[in-house]
């Protein structure tokens, strides 16, 4: 942590040292170029300092799998009944079977519970831990985004004095002093536009998948404990669609289907901060 620590410093210094010699005297790439490398980098080196790196990479992984994920409900619903049919009619050992075809993720350990012939409390008690572990982890990717949200006005705004303070510098200058000015202010913009088109966007999109989320997993949960108990399957079926909303496609996923989906805790709302003025 120390040498991210230290080069997240380093970084910001050169970041300043540029933007102080850099000569830019017209609103063009230049210009523009140092305005996002003030905002962009500042805010970046200043997450590097509040958090780790590893963090980071996994906050852009969930982001990924939030914008590339699809609405699982079904499919979950639809495998959970038909493991209950399967435990009914061939016992533990092909409940077992068709466990192991199942793609890694909460629905997946959940079932080996139940193979590992832990009580109903143990069961539950592990699903609750578990599922406590994912939030956090959701809640910690949330929770940097809001803060790069709220870090992007403020560069932006320090990018703006530091142009202000160079115009200075050329005030003598009366004829290009717009200029100038209109170099100061590309800072300020591009600090609001990413907090409010880009960092807080992203953070909504990420809570609405960690909505949608938290229903899967009270779906597992409560057809977990529904498994073991060897709950009727159409019983089953029904208390599970009362628990999800109405389906949105039409087509049926079959429990063989290889899914590349790690399931998780959502987080409550955590409420965005934009740019403040």
């Amino acid at each position: 942590m120390i040498p991210q620590i230290s080069f997240s410093i380093l970084l910001c210094v050169a970041i300043f040292a540029l933007a102080f010699n850099l000569e830019v005297g017209t609103v063009g790439v230049a210009s523009n170029l140092s305005a996002i490398m003030i905002v962009l980098g500042g805010t970046l080196a200043a997450t590097l300092i509040a958090y780790p790196w590893r963090r980071l990479v996994g906050t852009v992984r969930l982001l990924r799998k939030a914008f590339s994920s699809k609405d699982e409900i079904d499919w979950t619903r639809n495998t959970i009944v038909a493991l209950a049919r399967t435990y009914q009619k061939s016992g533990i050992r092909f409940l077992e079977q068709m466990g192991e075809k199942l793609p890694e993720g909460y629905l997946k350990t959940a079932v080996e519970h139940i193979s590992y012939n832990y009580s109903r409390d143990e069961i539950e008690h592990i699903l609750n831990k578990e599922a406590q572990l994912l939030y956090s982890r959701y809640e910690a990717a949330d929770k940097i985004i809001c803060s790069m949200a709220r870090l992007a006005p403020a560069l932006g705004l320090t990018g703006t004095i530091v142009s202000l303070i160079r115009t200075f510098g050329h005030i003598s200058d009366t004829g290009g002093l717009v200029g100038y000015m209109g170099i100061a202010l590309l800072s300020t913009f591009y600090g609001v536009v990413l907090a409010n088109l880009c960092f807080t966007p992203l953070s909504n999109r990420l809570r609405e998948f960690m909505d949608q989320e938290a229903l899967r997993l009270d779906l597992i949960q409560e057809g977990i404990l529904d498994l073991y108990d060897q709950e009727n399957p159409v019983a089953m079926k029904y208390k599970l669609e009362s628990l999800s909303p109405p389906s949105t496609s039409g087509s049926e996923a079959r429990i063989v289907a290889s899914r590349p989906k790690v399931v998780v805790m959502a987080a409550p709302k955590i409420q965005a901060v934009g740019a403040s003025s």
